[in-house]
């Protein structure tokens, strides 16, 4: 489904330790990995399962290692979006919102689009160039 220029690359997160503040005068080399490949993409593709109405435990570590320290923060004005996949009646509505709420203070740039809560895409959104985007055309 992606265009032929288009690559996607998972940013291993398994082996961050847990944030600490302790860690931001020396980031540890995962963290430092971390921010690495954060900086050599694009954009973000956040694909999260949902736990107890929220993003697993090693993704908001993920998010708090990237985000940090103050000034340093590897999701500034970086585009990203959320996706994922549940049997439960609102899939990963929660999730994602977690994950929205994660990255606001970060500044992270968040293109228009459906509220994950919705059964259903809208008729048009916007994409990252403000152009309008058909949602309906066959």
């Amino acid at each position: 489904m992606a265009p032929d220029d288009m690559s996607f690359v998972e940013i291993p997160i398994r082996d961050l330790p847990l944030y600490s503040q302790d860690y931001d005068a020396d980031y540890p080399p995962q963290g430092r990995a971390l921010k690495e490949a954060i900086a050599a993409v694009d954009a973000i593709l956040f694909v999260t399962p949902e736990f107890n109405r929220s993003i697993p435990g090693g993704l908001k570590n993920a998010i708090d290692w990237a985000s940090r320290p103050w000034g340093q923060n590897s999701f500034d004005h970086m585009p990203v979006a959320v996706i994922g996949a549940s049997p439960g009646g609102i899939g990963t509505a929660l999730a994602q919102q977690s994950v929205y709420v994660n990255l606001i203070l970060p500044a992270t740039y968040v293109p228009g689009g459906p509220d994950p809560r919705s059964s259903r895409l809208p008729e048009t959104s916007r994409d990252a160039a403000g152009s309008t985007v058909s949602h309906t055309d066959a």
